[in-house]
């Protein structure tokens, strides 16, 4: 029996907010000592920068980086958004 994720819906950047300053924002997931930044590509909007902690901060698909956020949203990960 396969297992199929539903496509995540309501990301916080999905939300109508001024493209420009969507772009500014950084959306944080933590748990404990843990968190996840997620910022929207400056260059091109198919991505997103994903960073744990204070580590490398890489570049993902948008569509990768929205199950990435969904998955960790679902595993008691805590939204916190700063500009």
């Amino acid at each position: 029996m396969s297992f199929s994720e539903k496509y995540p819906e309501n990301i916080p950047w999905d939300l109508n907010i001024d493209q420009s300053q969507s772009k500014s924002i950084r959306w944080m997931l933590s748990k404990a000592d843990i968190v996840y930044t997620f910022t929207r590509s400056r260059i091109d909007d198919n991505y997103v920068y994903i960073q744990k902690n204070d580590g490398d901060r890489k570049a993902y698909k948008e569509y990768e980086a929205r199950y990435t956020y969904q998955r960790l949203f679902d595993e008691g990960y805590s939204l916190a958004a700063f500009s």
